[in-house]
C-alpha cells in the first residue's frame, strides 16, 4: 500500500467495518474505528485524522448528523460519505451536511484507492510537523 494516511472509519456494522479496515490497511493507511457518529464526533476532537470514511446510516447520530457537529466545531478533515445507495438525494444530503465525497458500498478497492488519492494528496509524504 502506498497511502500513509490516518483514516478514521466510522462504521456501525463490525462486519462492514472489518471489511473496510482491511481494505484500507492494505493500502498502507493507520486505521482506526468509530462505531457511531458521537464516537466519530469525540475522535476528531481528540485527535488529528487525514481522512475520515463515515457511513450514512447509523442509530443514534447518523453520517450526516455527525458531519454537521464535526464542521461545527471548525474540523476541515475530508469526509467521504459511505452509502449504500448512490441515489441522488443521499449524494446531496452527504454534501449539504458539509462532506466532501461519497462512496457506495461494498467499496470498490479502485474507488477506494480514487478517494484516497483525491483527499490525501497521495499522503505518500509524512506531513511535516507529524
Amino acid at each position: 500500500g502506498r497511502f500513509s494516511a490516518r483514516v478514521l472509519l466510522v462504521e456501525d456494522n463490525p462486519v462492514g467495518a472489518l471489511l473496510a479496515r482491511t481494505q484500507l490497511t492494505r493500502e498502507g493507511c493507520t486505521v482506526e474505528t468509530a462505531a457511531t457518529g458521537a464516537e466519530a464526533v469525540a475522535a476528531l476532537a481528540r485527535a488529528r485524522y487525514d481522512l475520515v470514511f463515515m457511513d450514512m446510516r447509523m442509530p443514534g447520530m447518523d453520517g450526516p448528523a455527525a458531519a454537521r457537529a464535526i464542521r461545527a466545531s471548525g474540523d476541515r478533515t475530508p469526509i467521504v460519505a459511505l452509502t449504500a445507495n448512490a441515489f441522488e438525494e443521499d449524494r446531496r444530503v452527504c454534501l449539504d451536511a458539509g462532506m466532501d465525497d461519497w462512496m457506495t458500498k461494498p467499496l470498490e478497492p479502485e474507488a477506494l484507492r480514487a478517494a484516497l488519492t483525491r483527499w490525501t494528496n497521495g499522503a505518500e509524504r509524512v506531513k511535516v510537523g507529524d
